[in-house]
């Protein structure tokens, strides 16, 4: 009976001890698959701590660029576009845009005075102002496909005589707004690690007739940093 006893008590011991090594074992292996840097932190320490930074705001990722363009002769062109927006992922990003366009055609009216009989021509000016969204997707090497979302207002000075009879030119200003969704392609063309270049062929699909594009191509030569 005793010697039964200390067998059972051995063999307990041996249980015990066998597990306390399989432990030890185990452990040993959880560690050797982490990865521990200079500073101390494992690397899965570090890889999840990215995660949930990417999971919020992150300002490097802003863009900011936009387009100018100029143009004179018989008439005259003054075009700027600022552009701001986030880059989402590697390939895709999205923004606001703001645009102000100011034209003017010289010798664009042609009126006969009704008193005098006398004719002349006469200059049109034209203001337009735009504010959309836009997204841009790159396909691979530097091309890329974009849309960009505008609501247009626009304003022109029409003159005409004066209908009192005093034979005088009276301007009348004139307002109206139309939208456009401008779809196209183009290409990125890298200037430094962050910077680019991109021109790109853009064209409305609306075809709102006072739309500011409507019935052509829009070329489109600007500056963008961040993406």
């Amino acid at each position: 009976m005793y010697i039964r006893s200390i067998t059972t008590l051995k063999n307990l011991r041996m249980k015990y001890l066998i597990t306390v090594i399989m432990l030890c074992i185990g452990l040993q292996a959880a560690q050797a698959q982490d990865v521990y840097t200079s500073s101390g932190r494992s690397m899965r320490q570090i890889q999840a701590k990215k995660k949930q930074e990417n999971k919020g705001f992150d300002p490097s990722k802003i863009i900011a660029g936009g387009f100018l363009g100029l143009s004179f002769g018989t008439s005259t062109s003054v075009y700027v576009a600022p552009v701001i927006g986030y880059r989402i992922t590697d390939k895709l990003a999205a923004g606001i845009d703001f645009s102000y366009t100011y034209y003017k055609y010289k010798d664009y009216f042609y009126l006969q005075n009704p008193i005098t009989g006398e004719s002349n021509y006469y200059d049109l000016s034209s203001d337009i102002l735009s504010i959309g969204v836009w997204a841009r997707y790159l396909v691979f090497s530097g091309l890329f496909v974009g849309a960009q979302f505008d609501q247009n207002y626009m304003s022109y000075t029409d003159p005409g005589f004066d209908p009192n009879g005093s034979g005088n030119i009276v301007n009348q200003k004139v307002k109206y707004d139309a939208p456009s969704l401008l779809l196209g392609a183009g290409y990125r063309a890298p200037i430094g690690d962050r910077a680019s270049v991109n021109f790109s062929l853009m064209y409305d699909v609306l075809q709102n007739q006072y739309s500011p594009y409507y019935g052509r191509v829009v070329p489109m030569i600007g500056f963008m940093y961040g993406f």
